[in-house]
């Protein structure tokens, strides 16, 4: 298996590319191929690094441990877009700084007591929040990529509170979780606003991804009024 390093769009397909013994190497699918192979056509064009070619079968497949988009094995797949009237610089800070973190991490009536940010590849952070009830849920992964102001990908596991990865049964959730899935995000500038996409791989589909998609807007609407106050403050 070659890790995928970029790819470009044709009207009849999309050419990939990665580096093989420090020579450059190409292939091309066409867009049935992409379809047979439950290929995300966009997420290949916007995320080639998430994906791996198998030479010999001239197949594609995600790099995500532990999930095949050939197998489904991968579950569900989230992404959610949301537009900011504020640079993109800010909205980066909003999404890194572990200060502005802890003030919109978690659903709605849930806070965030603790967050620690080691931004750089390899990398790792540890975030929690706590219910309305008081029960404190953490979550740990591992950055893969940054491209500052650009883009952010990093796993995401349950753990506790020392950073350990655990199961999801550990806080009675459903044993389909993966005990490591794959969050993107992505800030684009737009009309002098910021978009935001996140991308969260490797979820159980189901309730469980309806779950989460919620959980996750509730977050973005908090996340949505640090920013806005973070861009209050600069042109003050």
């Amino acid at each position: 298996m070659q890790q995928i390093t970029s790819s470009k769009k044709y009207q009849n397909g999309v050419q990939i590319f990665w580096t093989d013994a420090e020579n450059d190497v190409t292939d091309f699918f066409s867009y049935e191929d992409l379809v047979d192979q439950k290929i995300n056509v966009l997420d290949l064009l916007n995320n080639p690094r998430l994906y791996r070619v198998n030479t010999t079968s001239h197949k594609i497949e995600s790099s995500v441990a532990g999930c095949s988009f050939n197998t489904n094995a991968c579950g569900g797949v989230l992404i959610i877009t949301r537009l900011f009237d504020a640079p993109r610089e800010i909205v980066w800070k909003a999404w890194t700084d572990p200060g502005a973190v802890m003030q919109w991490w978690g659903p709605k009536n849930f806070t965030s007591p603790s967050c620690r940010i080691d931004l750089r590849v390899g990398g790792s952070y540890l975030y929690c929040m706590r219910s309305p009830e008081g029960k404190d849920y953490w979550s740990t992964g591992v950055f893969r990529e940054i491209t500052k102001p650009e883009k952010i990908v990093c796993t995401d596991s349950f753990a506790d509170e020392k950073g350990n990865v655990v199961p999801a049964t550990y806080y009675g959730m459903s044993p389909d979780f993966p005990a490591e899935m794959l969050m993107t995000v992505t800030f684009d500038v737009q009309a002098g606003r910021t978009r935001l996409t996140l991308r969260h791989t490797g979820l159980p589909p189901g309730g469980m991804l309806d779950q989460t998609r919620a959980g996750w807007n509730e977050s973005l609407d908090k996340f949505a009024g640090v920013v806005a106050q973070m861009a209050f403050r600069k042109s003050a």
